[in-house]
């Protein structure tokens, strides 16, 4: 598996699984994210968020209706409530009648590290609160994550905290869309220490990757889904995809 390092540098292109193989298979779980490996995905992407009692659980929205047999946020359930849902009923693009596995467990953080690490890359994006951001980090730190994943900041303000944390754990700051391509957006997030950039595909162009290239920032665009357009992304300059479809991309560039 390459590390961060040799990602940055890369020079084929790199795709990331949006939420595991999340097309294929149930989006967020260890299925989509064995699935995505396998294809040989080099970056699994996924979005976490806080039990009730304190655990970083691999969810995106912000309640558990969507992709599983529960409702609520998942705040309001502790770790062993969640799991005994199954979260595989969002897959092929909408949510289905019935699970796509009998039962699929929400993965924790820790889960992920242990199944996953040393196997793909990971772009970790937070949504957790203060503590739980705080356990992301131990965790982080704990597997030794440094080489092999960055947690996906929002915001300025949690960008510092982090590294308040620590300065060895590696950090992709991603603002809101329209900023993210933003000239003074990248200066910025190389002044930060950054290596790593996640432009939308609907905001970048050849200049947008000329400065990346300048300020020594890898793009891995949001996102793309077909084959054609990733290969334009790439034409232009893009460092990498991320994509909901990876065993469909990786048969086109890997």
């Amino acid at each position: 598996m390459p590390t961060l390092t040799e990602l940055h540098q890369w020079t084929k292109p790199v795709l990331t699984a949006h939420r595991g193989a999340s097309f294929d298979d149930a989006e967020n779980t260890l299925a989509a994210f064995d699935r995505a490996v396998k294809a040989g995905a080099h970056f699994i992407e996924f979005d976490l968020r806080t039990s009730a009692d304190g655990v970083p659980v691999v969810l995106h929205d912000a309640t558990i209706d969507r992709t599983s047999n529960g409702t609520g946020k998942p705040s309001e359930h502790t770790l062993a409530e969640l799991k005994k849902l199954n979260f595989s009923y969002w897959h092929h693009g909408e949510r289905h009648q019935e699970p796509l596995y009998e039962h699929e467990e929400i993965p924790t953080f820790e889960d992920v590290l242990k199944k996953f690490r040393g196997k793909a890359c990971m772009n970790i994006q937070c949504y957790a609160d203060l503590a739980g951001l705080r356990e992301i980090c131990r965790l982080y730190l704990d597997y030794g994550m440094q080489e092999q994943g960055y947690l996906t900041i929002k915001k300025d303000e949690t960008f510092e905290l982090v590294r308040k944390y620590s300065k060895e754990i590696e950090i992709c700051l991603a603002p809101g869309w329209d900023e993210r391509a933003k000239p003074e957006n990248l200066q910025k997030c190389a002044s930060f220490g950054c290596r790593f950039v996640q432009p939308v595909n609907s905001s970048v162009t050849p200049e947008t990757f000329a400065l990346c290239k300048k300020l020594g920032l890898r793009a891995n665009v949001f996102f793309s889904d077909d084959p054609d357009q990733a290969a334009e992304l790439f034409k232009m300059g893009a460092g990498g995809v991320m994509t909901n479809k990876v065993p469909l991309l990786a048969s086109r560039f890997l």
